[in-house]
């Protein structure tokens, strides 16, 4: 009886154990299919790997394309990039201070009268920056503190040639001192040098008193009126005018051209 309890024993032993076998066989594939196996992720990874990789150099490879617009827009976009690195490089600068002359300013008036053509064209100033007259008259004003500027050795020259007058703006001394301190009747005012020719027998007048310049003046104005034909220029006033202006250097007088002109003509 014993016996056999042992028997029953290691027989039910037995088939436990087989059981226990089959069940490790059967989990086998159960674990298999519900747990991911770890080459195949890594195999996975690796080929996802490989095909960003294509994807990355695929889009490396091809050409990016641009519309006009667009080419034309990152250019302004490069162009004011660039000027705005510039402007940072540029160093803050004091802001420029104006000086501007007062219209109270006393101002020197200056008059020109010149026998020159009517289309001649002087300026004063750089620039003209006080005046451009065209012809043979004109005015134009000079700051008093800029007076300097106009005193050029050309400007000079006219002054003593009384082309260019001063009319107002200086004191007594200070004409002495430019040499402008005219004398009563010593030069021609705005009207007789308009009309100079069409004064008549007022030229008379006026002609003995009238500074050296102004006498040669007159009489190149009087000698351009004859040639253009004037009915004003006459022998009778031209030879009674050559007569007032001989001095020394002008002995013949300076309207003689004039009236030996006249005798070649009425010879003929």
């Amino acid at each position: 009886m014993g016996k056999q309890r042992k028997s029953g024993n290691r027989l039910a032993a037995q088939i436990a154990a087989e059981e226990s076998e089959d069940d490790q066989v059967m989990l086998t594939p159960q674990q298999s299919a519900d747990a991911p196996d770890e080459s195949s992720a890594v195999n996975a990874a690796a080929q996802e790997n490989v095909q960003d990789g294509a994807d990355a150099t695929e889009m490396t490879a091809a050409p990016a394309m641009y519309t006009a617009e667009q080419v034309q827009q990152m250019m302004q976009e490069a162009a004011a990039k660039a000027v705005a690195e510039a402007l940072k490089n540029i160093p803050q600068q004091a802001a420029p201070q104006i000086v501007q002359v007062s219209t109270s300013a006393e101002q020197v008036h200056f008059l020109w009268m010149a026998p020159v053509a009517d289309d001649n064209v002087v300026q004063f100033g750089d620039g003209g920056m006080y005046g451009n007259i065209v012809g043979k008259t004109g005015s134009f004003y000079v700051p008093k503190p800029d007076l300097s500027r106009i005193l050029t050795e050309m400007n000079r020259r006219f002054m003593a040639q009384r082309w260019l007058l001063v009319v107002s703006g200086l004191t007594d001394e200070e004409r002495e001192a430019l040499g402008v301190d005219y004398k009563s009747g010593e030069v021609l005012d705005k009207r007789a040098f308009a009309k100079l020719v069409e004064l008549g027998d007022e030229l008379l007048d006026i002609y003995p008193a009238l500074c050296e310049g102004h006498k040669v003046m007159a009489a190149q104005m009087y000698a351009d009126a004859y040639r253009q034909g004037s009915r004003y220029v006459t022998r009778e006033r031209t030879v009674k005018l050559n007569a007032l202006s001989k001095r020394k250097g002008h002995e013949k007088g300076d309207f003689i051209a004039i009236i030996e002109d006249m005798n070649e003509k009425d010879a003929k």
